[in-house]
């Protein structure tokens, strides 16, 4: 039986009526499927997409979940979620128009939803901190940002601040973490107008926006103090996002490092965005960190 198999679906559910894209698709494992896990963990993922694409939605977990059994797993369950995107008058099938509330934002507003989206989680299926983060591409760097602590201290168009207990595991696959140094080392590359493009539709033209909202400028150490793991995955096959941007990453997490929490990184194969088209090897970053989950698990309880 496919993994697939063992979780019922429940698509396009509004966690907020901002906009249509406001919406989550939720797997929950079947009754046939349960596990006597003492400690479980949802899974939340975050597309990419540059923040603007509007062909990568919460549908691109699916090639994934046949990697994710809850049999074999501790899985309690699996969200992804869209949020509102930025811009995209050039796309070349579905261009954004300006009157389109669900395309037409800048940060922190993705953030925004992402915080919105957890929160709602947390009280549907009141799970606290166990849970992981993991994103792919922005998505990634969506992950970070909501462990930097960037949306704790204002009002956002929800008109309040959502209140939310952080995860213990963010899992960042091709992640884009330095956004500056994202502009600068592709600036003469085929992809240099591609990418100054994209990232000042989700932040403006304002370096120091950009510097701001990269998660190699947070604090962890605060921001963040029930961190318990880290997993940084990239591919060098991965022709978008190069080596310098987990190495990047690597070096904030390590010049933060805490006690109590273990940054790690493993190696994928394939290309960017095939990392979550075909799901294997986005599944093997997720399934990776849920193991090192357990094993602290296992550890504590045998000390």
């Amino acid at each position: 039986m496919q993994s697939e198999s063992f979780y019922t679906h429940q698509s396009s559910i509004p966690y907020s009526a901002l906009s249509p894209l406001n919406t989550l698709d939720i797997y929950l494992p079947v009754p046939s499927a349960f596990r006597a896990d003492r400690c479980k963990y949802w899974i939340i993922y975050i597309h990419g997409g540059a923040w603007r694409d509007p062909l990568i939605t919460s549908k691109s977990i699916k090639p994934s979940l046949s990697h994710l059994s809850p049999l074999d797993h501790p899985i309690a369950g699996i969200a992804s979620l869209n949020y509102r995107l930025s811009p995209y008058p050039s796309h070349t099938t579905l261009p954004s128009s300006t009157d389109d509330i669900a395309r037409n934002v800048e940060h922190p507003s993705h953030l925004e939803d992402v915080v919105a989206a957890i929160a709602w989680l947390q009280v549907r299926y009141r799970f606290s901190e166990g849970y992981m983060i993991a994103g792919h591409s922005c998505g990634a760097t969506l992950a970070f940002q909501t462990v930097m602590g960037l949306w704790s201290n204002q009002t956002d168009h929800y008109g309040s601040t959502p209140m939310i207990l952080l995860p213990c595991a963010i899992v960042g696959v091709e992640g884009i973490y330095d956004l500056v140094e994202l502009r600068n080392t592709n600036r003469n590359s085929e992809y240099g107008t591609l990418y100054q493009a994209f990232l000042e539709g989700a932040f403006s033209a304002d370096d120091l926006k950009w510097e701001r909202a990269s998660p190699t400028t947070g604090d962890y150490s605060k921001s963040w103090p029930n961190g318990s793991l880290t997993v940084l995955a990239w591919s060098k096959e991965d022709k978008l996002v190069d080596c310098r941007q987990i190495m990047a990453m690597s070096r904030c997490l390590e010049q933060q490092k805490t006690r109590d929490r273990r940054d790690m990184t493993i190696e994928l194969t394939g290309n960017h965005d095939e990392i979550w088209e075909h799901g294997r090897q986005l599944a093997n970053a997720i399934v990776f960190a849920l193991t090192e989950l357990q094993r602290s698990v296992s550890h504590v309880a045998h000390k």
